[in-house]
Order: structure tokens, then sequence, then C-alpha cells
């Protein structure tokens, strides 16, 4: 019931978000459709290499952060599990978020479930560090140019944030501390697991190496994304700094996290708002909307693969462990 509950909640919130913005905008859908129709063709072919490029420089580092805990995962087969996972997260109407799915199956793959969960963890909080050291380098380079007041202390909100998840992640103390809380939960072996988990991820602050490679990687991943938004404001006639759209990504993306569907709605929803202050309105929501259309690209890659390619035998081998 629990489960359900919050799969409608996800629903009604994404669907919500997403109908309220096509309600403002639908005195104007002929004027945003007549912008899309007049983009510059070239700047949306560069969009197209760079969400080839963001998806690549996604799978890669979840290939290291595999790596750094000696599971073996290939090009391809981190390639197919992370268009499933965006599958997931914006097809699926579920509570089982992409993460959780790329964990499992990536288990089938290595006969090492515990360290796939871990290690898709681990992935994920290294992709939203990078995020906050990029708005941290945006905020120090380009904040004096944003038109966006609100903007500034959101960023500092998520950079404290961010500092006391490294503190959680790599201090001895508060491992200490976690460890014991973890262990009073007896019920169905969960503080064991949570344990081992957390204890995995602790260790990384031994793996310099790996997180410094996936750091960078994942900078090249968020990169790729903010030149996709753009070089669609470019296609769409009304360029905006590239400053403020290192600044004002990351808070959009931290806020695509409030429970939806991999964050349809509120996402669309926080690219308008924040972006109409820089440009035309028409012209935020269909930047919103191509920028979604690039995002249901790979979903939909993602589910062919899901049904079709290396997956399926990892379902397979889940009916005979």
């Amino acid at each position: 019931m629990k489960i359900k509950f919050s799969s409608i909640i996800r629903i009604v919130i994404s669907f919500g978000l997403l109908g309220g913005l096509f309600w403002v905008m639908r005195g104007r859908i002929g004027e945003v459709w007549e912008t899309v129709l007049r983009c510059d063709v070239r700047y949306i072919w560069l969009c197209v290499f760079f969400l080839i490029m963001m998806v690549l420089s996604l799978s890669w580092r979840l290939k290291v952060v595999f790596e750094g805990e000696d599971l073996n995962l290939t090009l391809s087969e981190s390639t197919q599990l992370t268009c499933v996972g965006f599958f997931f997260n914006n097809f699926m109407p579920t509570a089982v978020g992409g993460d959780i799915v790329k964990a499992h199956y990536a288990g089938h793959f290595n006969k090492q479930r515990l360290k796939s969960y871990a290690s898709v963890l681990m992935d994920r909080m290294i992709g939203l560090f990078t995020i906050l050291i990029i708005a941290a380098a945006a905020l120090l380079i380009d904040g004096g140019k944003l038109k966006i007041a609100v903007i500034r202390p959101l960023v500092g909100v998520l950079l404290v944030l961010g500092i006391l998840g490294v503190i959680i992640a790599t201090n001895k103390t508060v491992e200490r501390f976690l460890s014991a809380f973890f262990t009073r939960i007896k019920m169905m072996r969960l503080g064991e697991r949570l344990n081992e988990i957390y204890a995995i991820v602790h260790d990384y602050r031994n793996r310099r190496g790996v997180v410094l490679k996936s750091i960078v990687l994942s900078f090249f991943c968020q990169s790729s994304y903010y030149m996709i938004v753009f070089y669609l404001f470019i296609a769409m006639g009304k360029p905006v700094n590239i400053g403020n759209i290192f600044l004002i990504m990351p808070v959009v993306i931290f806020i695509s996290m409030i429970p939806s569907l991999g964050g349809l709605g509120v996402r669309e929803y926080a690219i308008v708002t924040f972006f109409t202050a820089l440009a035309d309105k028409e012209v935020a929501f269909a930047v919103s909307m191509l920028a979604l259309f690039g995002y249901f690209i790979i979903s939909v890659a993602g589910g062919i693969v899901y049904l079709f390619w290396g997956i399926g035998s990892a379902k397979e081998a889940e009916g005979t462990d």
C-alpha cells in the first residue's frame, strides 16, 4: 500500500506540474511551436552530439566506480544499465527508481549484488558532488552577472549540504556513530546490510584515483547536459550567458529530486521559472520541452535494452538463482 501510495504521489506531482505548465502556456502554444520551427538546426545537431557525450560519460563513470570495487563491468553493459535507469526513471510509474534497477541487474552481471548497490550509490554521490563543484565555480566566476537573486542563496544551501554529505561519507567519527546506529536495527537484517553498504562507500576515501577519475567523467557528463541547454537557447535565437547556465542548472537538477517520475514536470517547471528572467517565457518553455525530448530518446533506448538486449540474460539468470 505504501509503495502504491508513493507511486500515485509521484505521478500526481509530475503530471500535475507538467499539466499546470501547459495550462499556463495554453495561450502561447502557437508561438512556442513557431519558435521551434524557426530554430537553427545546426545547433540542434550540436545538442544531439552533447546528448551522446552525456550518456557515454555517465556510462563510463559507472564502469569506473564499479572497477573501484573490483567488479567487472564492460562499457557496453554500463551503457545498457544507464539507459535502463533512464527508462525506469521516466517511463515506469513505480517507487523503484532507476538506480535500484541498475544495481539489481548489475548484481547479475557480476554476481556481487551488495557491492553493486553500494557502487551505484557511490556513483550517484559522486555525480551530486560534481554538480555542487560546478555550481560553486560558476558562482565564483559568473555569479555577479546573474539577474536572478534567489539562485545565489539556493546554491549556498546546496554547498552546505554537499559538505555535510562529504563528512558523512568520509569522517571516521561519523562512521562509528552510524555503524552503532545501524547495528541497533535488527529487523530483516537491515542494519547489518546498511552497515556493509556504508562500509563499502566509506572505503572509497582510500580509492582517490577512482574518485578523481569519476569526478572528471562526471564533469564531462554534467557539462554536456548544460551545453545542451546552452545551445538550445542559441537555436531558439535567445542566447543565455553560459555562466548563468552553469549556475542555474545545478539548482534545477536538485529541485528535480523532489519525488516525481525522474524529475518529470518538476525539472521543466524549474527551467521555465528560472530562465524566463533571461529569455522569453515561450523560449524557456520550448527549451524545457526539447530537453525533455532528449531524455525520452535515452529512455526509449533503455526500454529497448530492457526488452531485447543483454539485460534479458540477466533476467533469465535471476530465475535460476
